[in-house]
């Protein structure tokens, strides 16, 4: 059993660390101050024809449907004086998209926050004794280690493609986890791509991927921490001796 443990802590711990990116798409895509924070340093207003006040009103519409916080897109915003619905239908289809992506990402969530309650569960049982249990904190801090580093890896790959060229990363990733068709728009037409420019996207991103990736430092360094502190003391006992 402690190799079916040992496995399960080797395959949970990556997906954990990815985890920790979920978790800030759902804390930092309703942030309204960073929001009015992002437009004021964009300055788009003459672009999008819209207040501030809006802008931010219209994407947290967006955010909130996304999410499953509001039944429909419907929001009334003033463009260059005139009030008018902020979204027309392929807009709308669009985020309904999204809307129905975002619940298979909650799920998946949900799907490995058990698999790790399993794991834990069945570790604790499987390594008994104090040694048993030192033996699985080695095991869980070298897992750790060796997930971010990989976790990392990836992470730097697809950084560094998102600040060299972001619309191609952009474009690649509604190829893969939505139709890429139905996701482009002509900003002439468009209300929803002006108040959702490329810089603010990328900013959004950076901030989510490294905020996660900081999370998971922390949880690899700990790792690291307690396999130094451990081999000196293993080290130590076996010079007493």
């Amino acid at each position: 059993m402690k190799k079916l443990c040992k496995v399960l802590i080797a395959v949970s711990m990556p997906l954990i660390m990815l985890l920790m990116i979920v978790f800030c798409v759902e804390a930092f895509s309703g942030d309204r101050a960073w929001l009015g924070r992002e437009y004021d340093k964009l300055d788009i207003n003459w672009y999008t024809g819209m207040s501030t006040d809006d802008q931010i009103r219209a994407f947290m519409q967006m955010v909130d449907y996304m999410k499953g916080d509001a039944d429909s897109m419907d929001v009334t915003v003033t463009v260059n004086g005139e009030e008018m619905p902020m979204y027309n239908e392929r807009e709308i289809s669009h985020m309904h998209d999204v809307r129905a992506l975002y619940k298979k990402i909650m799920l998946a969530k949900w799907c490995v926050i058990g698999f790790a309650v399993l794991t834990a569960v069945l570790s604790l049982i499987a390594f008994k004794g104090k040694a048993g249990k030192r033996e699985l904190l080695r095991f869980t801090a070298k897992a750790a280690v060796i997930a971010f580093a990989c976790i990392l890896l990836f992470v730097l790959a697809i950084g560094l493609w998102a600040i060299i060229d972001f619309d191609s990363f952009w474009a690649e990733f509604h190829v893969i986890f939505l139709d890429l068709e139905s996701s482009t728009f002509d900003p002439a037409v468009s209300r929803m791509i002006r108040i959702c420019p490329a810089e603010l996207f990328s900013d959004m991103v950076l901030r989510i991927f490294g905020t996660g990736l900081a999370v998971s430092a922390a949880i690899a360094a700990a790792g690291a921490a307690y396999l130094i502190v451990s081999k000196k003391k293993r080290h130590n006992e076996a010079s007493s001796i």
